[in-house]
């Protein structure tokens, strides 16, 4: 476009020019164009870039599920009074390994236990009265035959010795409520755990329905861990879940996988429902919890195998880039060229990307200095600058 405006300039200025000046002219102006497209096509060739690279290799690989999870009892419960009265005695200590059913609390029962003593007294009586009514039945039935006693008369006899029997069930009704109230003055461990932190103290005076608890009873062995399992993994646990028998080990959240594991415990729950927003599921996995080892509210890494081993092309994780549609890697050609290449990962553990498709054994791929490439640019490694093997058109592999 300069070379047109240049000449067309020059063109305009030709008629009042000789001819012969005019062609000398669009001769340097056509020379002046020829050599300022040279120096744009010089500044367009890029120079070679230096770069780190490596040949790929594979590794075995296990498939497995890495996730964040909290320790969580299979059992708390908050102990709550079910009678209104007066703390007279605390028979645990704070933080006491408790058995179900132990007694915890003791209330003030002497007013449950004279409202047993007089249900029971009420029952005596009932069951007085019926003796009598009965007898007084058993008679009239004797003498109605002689024409002592009228029918009504042996009718009444024989609606008081019903009305008898049920006075007598009443009362023993009123003796198992006033043994109930009586029992709930003891307030008992429901369930087998560890105790916290007292709600009340002694002499404190407690009714039903308090929104603070006496106290909460966690169970700690065994205890459960609930965790998030990504959606694009939700089928792989599904699968190995239904195959039985799988390990979950527990590690510390900011443990990078050399030290030992805190425990090992088995999948034993996945949920029926997706979570709508990120596609997640819960899961449970239950640890026997040998010596306390979790405790419950503790953030801990989970590790979930999915499926048994297998040799995967293993690269650093930098060399793994993200794409628009897919996750990618650059690979150097015999040329020295450079191509991006879409690859499928398989997952990734100890700072290694596992890949399942899109890299052979043996291929350079550059590990650092991505940032700066381009497709088609020529680069040279530190290693030397030798020229890599030779890459197929299109690496494949299988995913799994």
């Amino acid at each position: 476009m300069r070379l047109s405006y240049r000449i067309g300039f020059i063109l305009g200025m030709s008629v009042t020019s000789r001819p012969r000046s005019v062609l000398a002219v669009i001769g340097a102006a056509l020379a002046l164009g020829s050599c300022g497209e040279g120096d744009d096509a010089g500044a367009r060739k890029r120079p070679p870039q230096v770069v780190g690279a490596m040949p790929a290799k594979a590794e075995d690989f296990a498939p497995r599920l890495v996730a964040l999870g909290t320790v969580t009892p299979l059992q708390s419960v908050a102990v709550r009074p079910r009678s209104d009265g007066e703390i007279v005695r605390i028979l645990f200590r704070e933080g006491d390994d408790v058995r179900a059913g132990q007694p915890l609390f003791q209330l003030d029962d002497r007013g449950a236990r004279a409202a047993l003593a007089q249900a029971r007294a009420n029952l005596a009586s009932a069951r007085a009265a019926a003796v009598q009514a009965r007898g007084d039945y058993t008679r009239a039935q004797q003498l109605v035959g002689k024409g002592f006693v009228s029918a009504a008369v042996l009718d009444q006899r024989k609606a008081l010795a019903g009305s008898a029997d049920a006075a007598i069930a009443a009362a023993q009704a009123a003796v198992q409520a006033a043994e109930t109230a009586l029992d709930f003055q003891t307030i008992r461990a429901p369930v087998s755990g560890r105790t916290g932190e007292l709600g009340f103290r002694l002499g404190a005076n407690v009714r039903t329905g308090e929104a603070v608890p006496l106290v909460t009873v966690n169970q700690l062995s065994p205890i459960s861990v609930r965790f998030l399992v990504p959606p694009e993994q939700v089928q792989d646990v599904r699968g190995a879940l239904s195959r039985g028998g799988v390990t979950v080990t527990a590690r510390p959240q900011d443990d990078s996988g050399g030290a030992a594991p805190i425990a090992t415990g088995r999948l034993s729950f996945l949920d029926n429902n997706v979570n709508p927003g990120t596609g997640s599921v819960a899961a449970k996995a239950e640890f026997v919890n040998k010596g306390d080892t979790l405790w419950p509210g503790a953030i801990i890494n989970v590790e979930v195998p999915l499926s048994g081993s297998a040799p995967r092309i293993a690269l650093p994780e930098g060399a793994v880039q993200t794409g628009r549609d897919a996750p990618f890697v650059w690979a150097v050609g015999a040329d020295n060229k450079i191509m991006m290449r879409d690859v499928t990962v398989a997952g990734r553990a100890n700072g290694k990307v596992f890949l399942a498709s899109g890299v052979a054994p043996g291929e350079t791929i550059i590990v650092d200095s991505l940032t700066k490439l381009r497709p088609g640019d020529t680069v040279r490694t530190r290693a030397g600058g030798a020229a890599p093997r030779t890459v197929a058109a299109a690496a494949t592999g299988t995913g799994g």
